[in-house]
């Protein structure tokens, strides 16, 4: 596998640290040997220089940027205004398309927890992603990517075309993120089967026990089983690693844990309790001293 293949993740606030080191975390226990990038905004890294420096340390590598992708006004109030205020945030991830240093990218959204090994990502052609939810009952009509984990081959030149899209989607939908750009630049992808991965890398947290108990998928660590979930994505605007557990929780947490793997048993209820533990590493690993 090429040198210059690489997963590349990002935080654009100290909020999505903990969960950009709990999905590092994951990732390592799939044994790869493709590094981790993490993108981030310079003036990130000089507030948090020591949670950043600690990123470092566990083998998270670090591309800092000063430019963001600019987006007008018009959009960032249209977000205010429906209470998505966090969307506004996310356009910088399509720096991810111009990062050429890289021969080929594996983007992974920092609010994942990986379950298995990806590394067979990177033989998939550019813009490979996943339809997120598709499955679950109301949303059989989705048909469009979804951006948290996505195969790409840069290109000079690429985020600029991409950008283009902006003020179209502002027209279309008034509030938008940086996945309405990509489906619209992108428009024609439903019409190509290949490129989509299937349903298993990116199972919605809050989907995961109706995938689970109605729709067979489950937690066996088989690359080549469509239905062995590869990847839980924690969408959303709270997070687990927001939150905080009393000690007393965190015993409870830990006895379940140990109670469920004793009896060999991964279901979705282990798999939250292993991400809650790998949160609780992560935040000591991230606030180190």
């Amino acid at each position: 596998m090429s040198a210059n293949y690489a997963y590349v993740t990002m935080a654009t606030s100290k909020n999505y640290l903990p969960g950009l080191m709990a999905m590092y975390l994951s990732l390592r226990q799939t044994g790869t040997h493709i590094p981790l990038y993490a993108l981030l905004p310079h003036n990130l890294v000089v507030a948090e220089h020591k949670a950043i420096t600690n990123l470092k340390k566990i083998g998270i590598n670090t591309i800092e940027y000063s430019n963001s992708v600019e987006i007008p006004q018009r959009l960032i109030d249209n977000n205010a205004h429906q209470g998505d205020c966090r969307f506004s945030h996310t356009f910088d991830k399509l720096l991810v398309f111009g990062l050429t240093q890289f021969d080929k990218i594996v983007f992974l959204d920092a609010d994942i927890q990986i379950l298995h090994s990806l590394d067979h990502l990177f033989n998939m052609p550019h813009m490979s992603a996943m339809i997120a939810g598709r499955s679950y009952p109301g949303n059989e009509d989705w048909i469009d990517l979804t951006s948290g984990i996505m195969t790409i081959i840069p290109q000079n030149g690429l985020v600029e075309k991409i950008a283009t899209k902006i003020p179209d989607v502002i027209e279309q939908k008034g509030a938008c993120g940086d996945q309405d750009i990509l489906q619209a630049y992108y428009s024609n992808w439903p019409q190509h089967p290949e490129l989509d991965m299937g349903e298993k890398y990116g199972i919605i947290a809050y989907y995961a026990d109706y995938y689970e108990k109605y729709l067979g998928y489950h937690y066996t660590d088989n690359t080549n089983d469509p239905k062995s979930v590869a990847i839980i994505h924690y969408a959303g605007e709270k997070k687990p690693w927001m939150q905080h557990w009393s000690p007393l929780s965190v015993l409870k947490q830990e006895l379940q844990l140990a109670a469920l793997r004793l009896l060999h048993k991964r279901n979705t209820d282990t798999v939250l309790l292993e991400y809650k533990h790998l949160v609780r590493k992560a935040r000591k690993l991230l606030y180190a001293k």
